[in-house]
């Protein structure tokens, strides 16, 4: 049973390394894990690998002259259960390179005695789903995923549900969960899992009208109401249950049923109506404890903690479930000095639940130091409720132990993605990028860094994290070698040196954007573009105008020389940026003028062909008609853009719809304001998500009636030929 490997020694933290494994089957893998972890090694879970060439993967916080030993002796076991026996020699390391070489080479020769082929597979990233399905890999990623899913990855048999659900397969669906019926059970519950299972069913049921598969689908939503109930994720369960009965067929009713097929039953009906069915209970059975705990969850989900609370309090029998609930309910209304009077200080006397609780609010007054016995206690004990998750992933990743709380944001992302904060999406950022979800590859990595800006738009400014993050992040892009996101993240990650003034490193990012024009890895036009989002910050650091108009003269000069050698016109873009560079610095827009001309008076002498400039088609475009949105965007870019179309092309009606950060916005007060316009523009850098989505709702609503476009260029020019474009 011989296992190949990898050590990969560039990791985020010098004391660590990682270790790839090309293991027979699962049962090997789980064995390597569990000796590293006897042998007193501090490890991550075993997850994993993304290399096509090794099927899992292991951190190891290294020490040294301790591990290769410890390997060996792995190996050794491992063969021992094939009865192979291996001769083992003490080995002298000087240093990790040293004892690197004599483990591959031990190694190889142990594996030349029986060489098997093994499969490898890759772990599919449930944040990219869609865009493998988008770019036609569905074959290639259930593949891969039937092949984890049968190793008992539970995280690949998740994924793999969401396959089948994203592509509408339910078939497959159906029959996985019949295959998987178990496993599936013991996967995080949340709502979307059981939407997709429930859903599957009963879209199946339409098409066959086989009645075992409506009863499978009203089973798995009974199943799982009650913890969904819990979770506050059941309204879609419930209304897909609602669905699932015919027309004929009335809710049930729960008279003559017994008292648990009745609280069964009431789970069916929407908590607001439920409650006064009971409240009848309650008075018919005063003793019965788990009527009157379904009757306090059912205001919970009615957003009435208070009636829920007295309810709590007026029980003098005070059971493990009741003060779970109890601290749950004052957990999420914040009161998190209750939770603390209401539980035991003593962390032998609690459950994992209770002192999961209990670390929770410790966490929340900003006891962290006293919260982490209490949610390690938890975590150990297997809870895995999204109270106690949240600051726990929030506790390790702050603390440095990204592996750890890699593990805890992989539950929450998909159990409880709409509760992630902001604060949360900054770490997951963070988690990723050290490596904290596997070996993932690059663009994973940045994904998780898009969903974090897109999340905080202006607000990123304000976020302690924020250099950080901009920074992480246009590393990345240019890892994997995308030259769009790249821009993009140089132009967030330009306007916040801007924005904070932090000019001497600007002008260090600035030559190093302006190098890579010069060796043509992005066009003049997109470093023109780049260079122009800048304008909105001249007046606030004097020197930057000069730079600017330094950097458009220099571009001015390349496409002019540049048209003369391809016997040319000068590029569309040529144009605005003479305007650009005259509103700079009038003196060299005119210099410009008189270079370009005198160039073409020296090539004519030489017979070079020179294109005419009545070759330029000039259309003047006529907005008068045009009731124009310009939406976010900085305020001296909407004030030129504005000043632009109303100048050179008669724009009579314009509205202005400020960022966030500029004013307060809301859904009503931006639809009264752009409802009668009929060209929206919408600028997406420096706008903030809010804004963005709520025009983006309006649009999805039918509210608005005129035609909506996002923007993304960020300067004046870019702006206008982009509406100048629409109206064509």
């Amino acid at each position: 049973m011989a296992f190949r490997y990898e050590i990969v020694t560039k990791q985020k933290r010098a004391d660590q390394i990682g270790l790839r494994l090309q293991c027979d089957e699962q049962r090997q893998a789980e064995e390597i894990h569990r000796r590293l972890r006897q042998a007193g090694f501090t490890i991550s879970s075993l997850m994993s690998a993304t290399h096509s060439d090794y099927t899992h993967f292991i951190y190891v916080t290294l020490i040294e002259n301790n591990i290769d030993n410890t390997m060996f002796k792995i190996e050794a076991h491992i063969r021992a259960l094939n009865n192979v026996d291996v001769a083992k020699k003490p080995v002298s390391i000087k240093d990790f390179r040293t004892w690197q070489n004599q483990f591959r080479k031990v190694i190889k020769q142990l594996n030349n005695d029986d060489v098997r082929p093994t499969s490898s597979v890759q772990e599919i990233n449930q944040s990219r789903l869609k865009q493998k399905i988008a770019a036609g890999l569905t074959t290639q990623v259930e593949e891969k995923l039937l092949q984890q899913s049968d190793n008992n990855d539970s995280n690949a048999l998740r994924t793999l549900i969401a396959l089948y659900a994203n592509t509408e397969q339910n078939e497959q669906l159906v029959e996985l969960f019949k295959v998987k019926r178990s496993a599936v059970f013991a996967l995080p519950v949340s709502g979307r899992l059981v939407e997709q299972l429930v859903g599957a069913h009963l879209q199946i049921y339409k098409e066959t009208n086989a009645p075992e598969l409506l009863r499978s689908a009203q089973e798995l939503a009974q199943e799982f109401l009650p913890e969904l109930e819990r979770l506050r994720q059941a309204n879609e369960v419930r209304k897909l249950l609602h669905l699932s009965l015919v027309a004929q067929e009335p809710l049930p009713k729960i008279e003559g049923a017994t008292l648990n097929e009745q609280l069964t039953q009431l789970l069916e009906i929407e908590p607001g109506e439920r409650i006064s069915q009971l409240d009848k209970l309650k008075n018919k059975y005063p003793k019965a404890i788990n009527v009157i705990l379904a009757l306090a969850d059912s205001y919970v989900s009615i957003d009435n903690p208070e009636s829920a609370l007295q309810i709590y309090q007026s029980i003098t029998e005070k059971t493990e479930e009741l003060q779970q609930r109890h601290a749950e309910v004052l957990l999420n209304s914040q009161r998190f000095q209750e939770v603390i009077e209401l539980l035991p200080k003593v962390i032998s006397e609690l459950s994992p639940a209770l002192a999961g609780l209990r670390g929770a609010a410790l966490y929340n007054l900003g006891e962290k130091t006293q919260a982490s016995e209490f949610l390690e206690k938890a975590w150990q004990g297997g809870e895995r409720r999204v109270q106690i998750l949240l600051p726990l992933a929030k506790l390790w990743a702050t603390v440095g132990d990204p592996v750890k709380a890699g593990e805890v944001y992989q539950i929450l992302l998909e159990t409880a993605d709409e509760k992630l904060t902001l604060s949360d999406r900054v770490l997951i950022a963070r988690v990723a990028n050290l490596d904290g979800f596997g070996d993932i590859y690059d663009d994973d990595k940045v994904s998780y860094y898009e969903l974090c800006v897109n999340l905080a738009g202006v607000r990123l400014r304000d976020l302690p994290e924020a250099e950080e993050i901009l920074k992480d992040r246009l590393d990345l892009w240019k890892q994997v070698q995308n030259t769009s996101g790249m821009l993009n993240a140089y132009a967030d990650w330009l306007d916040w040196l801007a924005s904070v003034g932090k000019w001497e490193d600007l002008n260090n990012e600035l030559g190093i954007v302006r190098k890579f024009a010069i060796e043509q890895k992005i066009s003049s036009l997109q470093y023109f573009e780049l260079l122009e989002g800048l304008e909105a910050y001249i007046n606030v650091q004097p020197t930057l105008r000069q730079s600017l108009a330094n950097d458009y003269f220099g571009l001015a000069i390349a496409e002019i020389d540049n048209a003369l050698r391809q016997e040319e016109i000068e590029a569309p873009f040529f144009q605005d940026l003479k305007r650009a560079l005259f509103y700079l610095n009038s003196d060299s827009a005119n210099e410009l003028v008189e270079y370009r001309q005198q160039r073409r008076a020296e090539a004519t002498k030489l017979n070079v062909q020179v294109a005419s400039d009545e070759n330029i088609v000039s259309t003047t475009q006529n907005l008068a008609s045009i009731n124009l949105a310009l939406v976010g965007g900085h305020q001296a870019t909407r004030r030129e853009v504005i000043r632009e179309l109303c100048e050179n092309y008669g724009l009579k009606n314009c509205v202005e719809v400020a960022p966030s950060s500029e004013a307060y916005i809301s859904r009503s007060n931006v639809q009264a304001q752009i409802s009668n316009c009929n060209l929206i523009a919408v600028i997406t850098g420096y706008m903030g998500h809010d804004l963005s989505q709520i025009v983006s709702d309006l649009k999805k609503d039918g509210t608005l009636t005129g035609n909506v476009f996002f923007l993304a260029c960020r300067g004046k020019s870019g702006v206008v030929r982009a509406i100048l474009n629409k109206v064509q």
